[in-house]
């Protein structure tokens, strides 16, 4: 009885373990990430009140990186994605995704290469918000994989 037993246990063990998938936004077709941006990762330092979100959805299939970014307190001269660029360094700008907005959001869908998807996936890239008084920007946030909800 007692081996019986160790059997049946082994054998739902081993359909619990073939049953785990590996999850993550490497395995995902579309991967949501976020945006915090403001002026505590500025580079050179500023220090303003203005704040946004950005939020992002990337299709692995189609290669489009879908954006939506709100702000406020600020009046952008320029909204760029800039790559690469961890919180402490300044990067080049990947693409400019609006010049002198109006209101405080922007919307929109840019087409991502495979070097950028590398780029988005690793999550070094961030969004920068310019201003007249800040042409290398007044607010940043990295773009990240959006954690919300999981475990």
């Amino acid at each position: 009885m007692k081996h019986f037993l160790l059997l049946i246990a082994g054998v739902l063990m081993i359909g619990f373990v073939s049953s785990c998938k590996e999850e993550g936004p490497h395995k995902e077709d579309i991967v949501k990430l976020t945006a915090v941006i403001n002026s505590t990762p500025t580079i050179p330092k500023v220090t303003s009140s203005a704040q946004g979100t950005g939020v992002f959805e990337y299709n692995k299939n189609t290669m489009e990186l879908k954006y939506n970014i709100n702000y406020q307190n600020i009046t952008p001269t320029a909204i760029t994605i800039n790559n690469p660029g961890p919180a402490w360094q300044a990067g080049p700008i990947l693409f400019e995704l609006a010049v002198n907005p109006t209101g405080n959001q922007i919307q929109g869908t840019k087409k991502l290469n495979t070097t950028e998807q590398a780029v988005l996936m690793a999550g070094t890239l961030y969004v920068n918000i310019v201003t007249k008084e800040n042409i290398y920007g007044e607010i940043r946030g990295q773009i990240v994989p959006d954690t919300f909800g999981e475990d």
